[in-house]
């Protein structure tokens, strides 16, 4: 089992390798790239950190759990009421926020602030002790669940096991069948969340004073395992880390093209970053389009809800099916938009890189090398590293073919790609294609909606037909059971289309992670033709050694973070 969170241990490695980049950029005079490579990796995309939230009861131990997880001695551990506002610590790019806790017996709830900070969370942690929960701290959990649509990043965490008497398995079986009963006598499913038992303290103390049986027994190695595990499935490893470790490994390749001459490997960053630049919009814009989709679906499926209850069984089967009708078309819809962003953001690379192509400096630069070629006074030697360049300057130059070519009479599309005839947006598939190489990969909409529409799964398992709460009798004594049945039932019809929404996003960002590729790919064939120019030049052994040590760093991380 791990004693660690692999992201914060990735992280720090990352900024190990990060710092050595720097510092050999600077060792070999480089220290105008070594700030232009800091300052790409800041605006190379994503949120930067990983977000985890800590909620829960009072006395809960909240505070501790953070505290052993990092390591850190600073946070505020409170037996009383000690955090009234929501408390960010930040670890090797992990930000974990120690929110209010709930006061059992106290009718509260938490305030829209702490509401809007766990929006923005990858994981929230529910805590409690071995008293579980009572009526007000459960309603605190079923709101966070379900009103506030949480439950798909949900956890339950039960602290302060070495407090309670008993064998540990045994008393984890007994309070996951006492989870069972207070959850299902509500109407709700336990099994909709996993469950850590854990003894914060007891690890803490444990790592302390070096007693490997307490740590064993705090179970807590398991807790971060799990975390661990739900980290992997969310893709967040690949997504935080694939493109700093790359812009590092091909400011290094710089390096050695600065020592043949600072101006070519300026065109080099320039051509990179434009190629950068362009990833990190198709991120964004397609994040865009992915929110919208969230968000209209998601209104709609809370107005149908709204039918629950109100409405007879055959009309509210009829608007199920209408639901999951206009969920298969917005999957179509969505697949559309984002295919023509990604055409939009394609037309305005190639037009960058045909600008660059033809940009006077690189052009007057690709003149000067030449001329120096065919000057009769130059050493072989010296003839052999020219021509390199100029192959290198070819390859530069070539950019992207001009816009005009892509159909007759077309120069920019003015009205937006959605504008565009067939043939032309076909012209801009087949060109960039051209630019990216032979391993292109073209966004194939209709085949992609039609196959995660096939794989969500539509309908409302937890609302069988058996369940008479549309038209039963409304008598007085049984009013206040058959409204507490239909606000569970809503519940569950709006938190099960939101895990199937968030399922929908998450296959769509697997799609487009192969279409960054396409970027990748390029990427890969820039780096090959520095390694062309620098092959036959680069003689200092001193520095080849330390350029291929930390080459070999890179790779050795990118092995572990796409495995």
């Amino acid at each position: 089992m791990s004693t660690t969170v692999n992201f914060a241990q990735l992280q720090q490695r990352l900024m190990d390798l990060k710092d050595k980049t720097v510092k050999l950029l600077s060792d070999t005079d480089n220290a105008e790239l070594a700030s232009r490579m800091e300052q790409e990796i800041e605006q190379s995309g994503e949120r930067k950190e990983l977000r985890l939230a800590f909620v829960g009861q009072y006395s809960s131990g909240k505070s501790t759990i953070i505290s052993a997880l990092t390591g850190r001695k600073d946070i505020k551990i409170d037996a009383n009421v000690a955090t009234d506002t929501v408390s960010h610590y930040r670890w090797n790019n992990i930000v974990l926020m120690d929110t209010p806790g709930i006061l059992a017996g106290k009718v509260e709830a938490h305030d829209q602030r702490t509401k809007d900070a766990l929006k923005e969370c990858d994981l929230i942690f529910y805590v409690l002790t071995s008293q579980l929960f009572d009526d007000v701290v459960f309603e605190n959990f079923i709101d966070l669940a379900y009103n506030q649509h949480f439950a798909d990043k949900m956890f339950i965490v039960v602290n302060k096991m070495g407090m309670e008497a008993g064998e540990f398995n045994q008393l984890c079986n007994h309070y996951t069948s006492s989870l069972d009963t207070i959850f299902s006598k509500r109407g709700y499913n336990v099994n909709d969340f996993p469950i850590a038992f854990i003894d914060a303290a007891d690890f803490i103390e444990g790592k302390e004073t070096g007693d490997e049986e307490f740590v064993e027994l705090s179970n807590f190695e398991r807790f971060i395992d799990m975390l661990n595990t739900f980290v992997a499935h969310k893709g967040i490893i690949k997504k935080q880390f694939d493109t700093p470790v790359r812009i590092l490994q091909s400011y290094l390749k710089n390096i050695v093209v600065s020592t043949i001459d600072k101006t070519l490997s300026d065109f080099y960053a320039q051509f990179e970053n434009k190629l950068n630049m362009s990833m990190r919009d198709m991120k964004r814009d397609v994040g865009t389009v992915l929110s919208s989709f969230d968000s209209s679906m998601m209104s709609e499926v809370i107005s149908v809800s709204q039918g629950i209850g109100e409405i007879g069984q055959e009309q509210w089967n009829s608007q199920q099916k209408n639901l999951d009708e206009n969920f298969k078309n917005s999957i179509s819809d969505t697949s559309a938009k984002i295919e023509e962003t990604i055409n939009l953001i394609y037309e305005r690379l190639l037009d960058d890189m045909d600008k660059f192509g033809g940009k006077d400096s690189l052009v007057k630069f690709y003149d000067l090398v030449d001329a120096k070629i065919n000057s009769p006074s130059i050493s072989i030697e010296e003839r052999k590293s020219l021509e390199k360049q100029r192959k290198a300057l070819d390859y530069l130059k070539q950019g992207a073919e001009k816009l005009s070519s892509l159909a007759p009479g077309v120069k920019s599309f003015g009205g937006g790609i959605s504008q565009a005839s067939g043939s032309t947006l076909q012209e801009i598939v087949k060109k960039t294609g051209h630019f990216f190489g032979k391993n292109f990969k073209p966004w194939q909409a209709t085949r992609w909606a039609a196959n995660i529409a096939k794989f969500a799964k539509f309908g409302i398992p937890v609302i069988a037909a058996g369940i008479d709460i549309w038209m039963q009798n409304r008598e007085e004594n049984k009013e206040a059971e058959r409204q507490q049945q239909i606000k569970n039932s809503r519940d569950h019809f709006i938190t099960h289309y939101q895990v199937e929404v968030n399922n929908v996003k998450t296959l769509f960002e697997e799609y487009l992670y192969t279409i960054l590729q396409n970027y990748e790919s390029k990427r890969q064939e820039v780096n090959r033709s520095k390694d062309e120019l620098t092959e036959a030049v680069l003689k200092n052994e001193q520095l080849t050694l330390a350029i291929n040590t930390l080459e070999g760093e890179y790779t050795d991380f990118i092995e572990i973070i796409e495995s």
